[in-house]
């Protein structure tokens, strides 16, 4: 697919979210053919109260998430990253994932009429839950952390974009203008650094990081099965994705990610636990 010997992740690119789009569309031509590449028709907008308590649910979950980033990269960047360059990169992540956690709060707020604070809190102890110290434990670790919060969920996301029936006019100029391109910052600047992280080491020692990221991606998986599978289960009932492939899809779109950034072929990287198990 993607990967092809002689292209080398280290040498010849940085990393883009056309390379992210190219990855999903390969995957979902070659194992989910049912699956659309481009939109085919705009949501409709959510028009009962069990549709508007749907969105504002898999929001509530959203903000989970960032809520659960925000503290995260703080210890990783208090224990981890004593340089103030690499502080940059990740105060623009807490500070923006922040926002966008407690912007949900308030369209919560205003469009159910009560504060979900206590629902975001409750999430955010599921995650700490499956993850423990698993990201700020050290640089291998909270690098694969960042891989399973910022770029395996991409392919939930394509998904959901591209087949979700349902929608909310009220976020979602909020979700495409603010939302995406701050993750994009944030994946981008995060790519960057670990770009120039690994080329910094030599064969032998690439080769064994590699390996460290590569267990501990796959000892993330395992934690966070039953997060990520509820989390396309809400897509589905709540947004009417299209979740048919999602194990198969998912499983490829994580081994390429993981190909490119390694600088390896797929194949190479061995069995690697299942959306599905």
């Amino acid at each position: 697919m993607l990967w092809s010997p002689g292209m080398s992740a280290l040498e010849q690119y940085r990393w883009s979210a056309q390379i992210e789009d190219t990855i999903y569309r390969e995957v979902v031509t070659r194992f989910a053919p049912h699956l659309p590449l481009e939109r085919v028709a705009p949501r409709r907008p959510a028009a009962t109260p069990a549709e508007i308590e749907g969105i504002c649910d898999n929001w509530i979950w959203t903000a989970g998430h960032d809520s659960l980033i925000v503290q995260a990269a703080t210890k990783a960047l208090d224990r981890l990253f004593p340089d103030l360059n690499e502080q940059y990169f990740l105060a623009r992540q807490i500070g923006d994932d922040g926002f966008h956690a407690e912007f949900v709060r308030d369209y919560v707020k205003r469009v159910l009429g009560y504060d979900p604070i206590r629902q975001i809190n409750d999430i955010v102890r599921i995650h700490w839950d499956a993850l423990e110290d698993l990201p700020y434990r050290d640089i291998h670790s909270f690098f694969a952390w960042e891989l399973h919060y910022e770029l395996h969920i991409l392919s939930r996301l394509h998904t959901e974009r591209r087949t979700g029936q349902v929608g909310d006019p009220g976020i979602k100029d909020f979700a495409e203008d603010r939302v995406g391109p701050d993750e994009e910052v944030h994946r981008l600047r995060i790519l960057d650094w670990w770009l120039d992280y690994y080329a910094a080491h030599g064969p032998a020692e690439r080769a064994a990081i590699a390996g460290r990221v590569i267990a501990l991606d796959d000892e993330l998986q395992r934690r966070l099965n039953p997060y990520l599978n509820s989390r396309y289960q809400r897509s589905a009932a709540n947004f009417g994705a299209d979740i048919r492939g999602k194990d198969v899809v998912y499983d490829n779109f994580r081994r390429e990610v993981l190909a490119r950034l390694l600088d390896m072929p797929p194949e190479q990287i061995g069995r690697l636990t299942s959306l599905g198990e």
